[in-house]
């Protein structure tokens, strides 16, 4: 099983993983071929990437944190509870917060090693399947730090509804794709306090959970929004979410158009440590986003093409790879050619490789 984009199908591919929508309805089941009538109707949803089974990838599970149903249910309730307030002007928190004990109980009951980061999402589900992305890494990042399990639970509250300022905005300008001109942009920049307000006098609401929706927008030098806080005066709770919050845009952005690989989000993150980012956070946070997602293609630095097959908590940077093809010398590798670049420390991955297998092959 692999993650592609569908620009890169060819038509021969075989959906690995069933497609659901928002309510919980499936559209495409494992096992299916995408002609390339399916692949015009994942256009047309808004989807990006879809797993795959090909011989290239044989053997390879990619798991995430989440069962589905505990993912589609998150995202439909987030839907649901946005939707009551933008036309209700309320918001029913028991709702949210059984969304967030059955995400803590399915998380906690494994032993978080990484977060799968890497989400398929359709054009209309973009902001309740990030929010639920947020949450997810937000337990993950919180449960790194040693935080007791009743902070943990509050900052995931605080994830799961971080945007849902963003409800009570006129629709059209949260769902742009185009760039936002400066007063939609400061129009934008409303949601979180819109979002503290909402649920600042709700007694169900721990204070942890109301400051980090105020708060996640704020930056360590003090360039963030909407007070402008800088250093120790951001809430702990806020500083983990800004970094995932910021983390999940990069990977997923809603057209596709600005998406980075994770290991150019991973940098990005680095490089702004210490001034957008708490850096002690961030130090973290990079011990549990797999680099290289197992099922992605890697250039190593002999020359040779890889599948990467399985990560190592350790040392995220050097996982085990099928090496397949080297181009070269137009060699094909058959399956038996495995590296584990933990003990091959002459060789690394230089960069993960975007493009049609079947190009690199030609």
């Amino acid at each position: 099983m692999r993650l592609i984009g569908i620009d890169q199908i060819i038509g021969s591919e075989v959906l690995a993983r069933p497609i659901f929508d928002l309510d919980g309805r499936k559209l495409l089941n494992a096992g299916v071929s995408l002609r390339p009538a399916i692949v015009q109707k994942l256009h047309e949803k808004g989807i990006s990437s879809v797993y795959i089974e090909d011989e290239l990838s044989e053997g390879i599970e990619v798991t995430g944190l989440l069962a589905e149903e505990t993912k589609n249910r998150a995202k439909l309730i987030v839907r649901e509870e946005m939707q009551r307030l933008a036309y209700k002007k309320d918001i029913n928190f028991s709702n949210m917060n059984s969304v967030v004990d059955n995400i803590l109980d399915e998380i906690l009951s494994r032993r978080i090693d990484m977060v799968s980061v890497h989400d398929i999402r359709m054009q209309d589900e973009q902001i309740f399947a990030h929010s639920v992305n947020v949450c997810v890494m937000a337990i993950a990042l919180a449960t790194k730090l040693s935080l007791p399990i009743s902070k943990i639970k509050s900052i995931a509250m605080g994830a799961l509804m971080h945007d849902i300022g963003k409800a009570l905005l006129p629709p059209g300008l949260v769902s742009k794709s185009d760039d936002l001109t400066p007063k939609e942009l400061e129009e934008l920049k409303k949601h979180p306090v819109l979002g503290y307000n909402i649920i600042k006098d709700n007694n169900e609401a721990s204070a942890t959970t109301k400051i980090a929706v105020l708060m996640h927008h704020e930056h360590i030098n003090g360039s963030g929004y909407p007070m402008g806080l800088a250093g120790d005066k951001i809430h702990y709770s806020a500083r983990i979410l800004t970094i995932c919050d910021e983390f999940d845009t990069a990977i997923n952005d809603k057209q596709n158009k600005n998406a980075l690989q994770t290991t150019d989000a991973v940098e990005y993150l680095i490089g702004a440590s210490g001034h957008v980012f708490d850096k002690a956070m961030v130090d973290e946070f990079i011990k549990v986003i797999p680099i290289y997602a197992e099922g992605s293609i890697v250039l190593l630095s002999n020359g040779n093409f890889a599948i990467v097959i399985k990560n190592n908590p350790i040392n995220l940077t050097r996982p085990i790879v099928r090496v397949f093809y080297n181009p070269k010398t137009k060699t094909r590798y058959d399956k038996t050619f495995v590296l584990d670049l933990r003990e091959e420390l002459s060789i690394k991955i230089l960069r993960e490789i975007k493009v049609n297998v079947n190009d690199i092959m030609e």
